[in-house]
């Protein structure tokens, strides 16, 4: 059966899902989530997502949450593209830096999309300037260490396109329009400006619609 993938389009978290499967080429079906409704506490979401978050997988009733971990999945329904790698060192890196991105970077790029995008689109007033101090003093100490992992490598683990680069890119999706302060950081910039040329990028990006 198909793939169904849960989530809402113009959070970085889904647009993860979306910008695997489109690049990785596994065929889904978007199931979208609307918060106004209430999608994720329902009783049916509750049983496949007990978070009552998103995104989240039922591949026939084979139920997956956590971002990362559907990335992983999606890619091992096509491995012969190798996005995760069989070496195992060279799979552990990746790993190593999809759970960096899950402890640090996504934390710290989620400051932003709440306070200057998330708070425009639900009308929650405007940003704390004691939030946006905090993100960007948790940017200045991490863009640093990814900027310089990208000086080694045109991707983050070596020269091919990996689940690392899916994760850790996927949440820089709306950077410019969160105002991350990643303008200085050459490295970054190269890449994501790769990433953004990539077909999977670029459907997963217009499925990005703000709620009617």
């Amino acid at each position: 059966m198909t793939i169904k993938l849960h989530g809402f389009p113009l959070s970085p978290r889904a647009f993860k899902v979306l910008f695997a499967a489109e690049q990785f080429g596994v065929p889904y079906e978007l199931v979208e989530i609307n918060f106004a409704r209430g999608d994720t506490r329902t009783t049916a979401y509750t049983a496949m997502n007990p978070n009552q978050r998103m995104p989240t997988m039922d591949h026939d009733g084979f139920y997956l949450w956590e971002s990362n971990a559907i990335i992983n999945y999606l890619a091992e329904q096509k491995s012969d593209g190798g996005h995760l790698p069989k070496d195992l060192k060279t799979r552990a890196l990746t790993q190593q830096w999809q759970f960096w991105e899950s402890n640090h970077w996504d934390p710290a790029a989620a400051v932003f999309m709440f306070e200057n995008v998330v708070k425009k689109i639900f009308g929650r007033g405007d940003a704390d300037p004691a939030e946006i101090k905090r993100g960007t003093d948790l940017m200045g100490r991490l863009a640093p260490v990814l900027d310089g992992q990208l000086a080694r490598g045109r991707f983050v683990v070596g020269d091919r396109l990996t689940v690392a680069d899916v994760s850790l890119g996927g949440t820089l999706v709306s950077a410019d329009q969160a105002g991350m302060p990643l303008e200085r950081y050459r490295g970054i910039q190269r890449w994501l400006t790769e990433l953004r040329a990539l077909p999977g990028w670029q459907k997963a990006a217009a499925l990005m619609k703000p709620p009617g």
